[in-house]
């Protein structure tokens, strides 16, 4: 999981606007990935089945230039989505915000 903290940092221009997931899309992903199943989650290798709770997730992330194809689509528990799509967002976050080469001052608290 350390390639996750060595991304790009990804450059959107202000008027380009942010694609939202969600809606007829994902619904659509949901029934394809539906007909996959049992099958096994794409993220931590364990059995995902229609009874329990679960994603159809990007195999390439859209955030390092995944599409939302029906072949990039597969099973995966819902907490191995939503822990692996937190970890991607806070290391585009992080890299937007910390400026490389810059260090920051640490000084001790007073109480």
């Amino acid at each position: 999981m350390d390639a996750l903290f060595d991304m790009e940092p990804v450059q959107r221009s202000p008027a380009q606007p942010k694609k939202r997931w969600g809606g007829h899309a994902s619904t659509k992903a949901r029934a394809h990935v539906r007909r996959m199943l049992p099958a096994a989650c794409s993220r931590c290798g364990g059995l995902v089945t229609d009874e329990m709770d679960w994603h159809a997730d990007h195999l390439s992330e859209r955030a390092q230039g995944g599409t939302d194809s029906p072949d990039n689509y597969g099973p995966a528990h819902a907490h191995c989505n939503t822990s692996a799509g937190g970890k991607i967002g806070a290391a585009i976050t992080n890299g937007v915000r910390v400026t490389p080469g810059i260090k920051r001052e640490r000084r001790p608290s007073w109480w």
